[in-house]
């Protein structure tokens, strides 16, 4: 599996609507295992800055890493980007080996 950070920039279209983030997340996190059951959920933070809301999954491919943040936009993400990790052991392996 692979570890992906997903950034994402909500869109609300009134300011009422915040209120309806905590159901917003948990329909999400039901839709997520519904259409995504492979994916793995690991953190959910709310931002202060450029982001509101990062996730961490992991995901077998970027296929489904696609569809994670996709799904995330239908939520009133109205901008996401998504980044692969990779865990620092794995990288000093991978410098090591440059």
């Amino acid at each position: 599996m692979t570890t992906f950070v997903l950034l994402s920039k909500v869109s609300l279209r009134s300011p009422g609507e915040v209120k309806t983030m905590g159901e917003m997340d948990r329909e999400f996190a039901r839709k997520l295992a519904e259409e995504c059951p492979d994916v793995r959920r690991l953190a959910s933070y709310a931002l202060l800055g450029e982001y509101d809301f990062l996730h961490i999954f992991e995901a077998p491919d970027a296929r489904t890493a696609t569809k994670v943040a996709l799904l995330a936009q239908t939520f009133g993400a109205g901008t996401t980007q998504t980044l692969t990790a990779i865990p620092f052991d794995e990288f000093r392996m991978i410098v090591e080996e440059v």
